[in-house]
């Protein structure tokens, strides 16, 4: 247990890694885009998972050759992703790693491309605990850009350097790496993508 109190802080990533709820996601996005006249490729939406809302739709409505009000398609998602809680389950062995870390003393933060919105209520219902909390909301860029990853050691008060993320996606990784800090890679082998 030394070693994990040894001056690092972990940073999580949520959708896909604390939570099941990739599927709840895409099933929103790609009924919300259908709607739109956009088409969204299942796996690429989970590879760029990590990205906003908006990015995402931006991204796959420029795929499409469509030309829509990115907020008309966002606000649509959100109506039909308002049972998400109660469709939401925990991925329990990541869960233990953050409660053992924070029993330990080690700060821990989760950076996260949802909203808080969508997380906070999914947060209480499995006792999430963390030092910090950074979404969408609270930067410019989701991932692959460093922003997230960034502003979570900025409020934890560790350096990018001892700093170690645990994601799912590709985006994820390269915006660990963008920010300078190690990465672990979660895969669930339970996951239906």
């Amino acid at each position: 247990m030394e070693n994990l109190r040894s001056g690092f802080a972990y940073i999580f990533d949520f959708d896909g890694v604390l939570v099941n709820t990739m599927e709840l996601h895409f099933e929103a996005y790609a009924r919300a885009c259908r709607e739109f006249g956009i088409s969204v490729e299942k796996k690429r939406f989970f590879n760029q998972a990590g990205m906003t809302g908006r990015e995402q739709i931006r991204f796959f409505a420029e795929r499409s050759g469509v030309d829509v009000e990115v907020e008309d398609v966002y606000r649509r998602k959100n109506e039909l992703a308002a049972d998400w809680t109660d469709r939401a389950t925990d991925i329990r062995c990541n869960i233990a790693l953050l409660d053992i870390l924070r029993r330990t003393g080690v700060k821990v933060a989760i950076a996260t491309g949802s909203t808080r919105r969508s997380i906070l209520p999914i947060m209480e219902k499995f006792d999430i605990e963390v030092d910090a909390v950074v979404t969408s909301e609270d930067v410019e860029r989701g991932k692959p850009n460093p922003d997230l990853f960034l502003e979570a050691a900025a409020q934890l008060g560790a350096p990018p350097e001892r700093c170690v993320v645990v994601e799912d996606s590709d985006t994820g990784i390269e915006a660990a790496r963008n920010a300078g800090m190690r990465a672990f890679r979660f895969y669930d082998r339970d996951s239906k993508e």
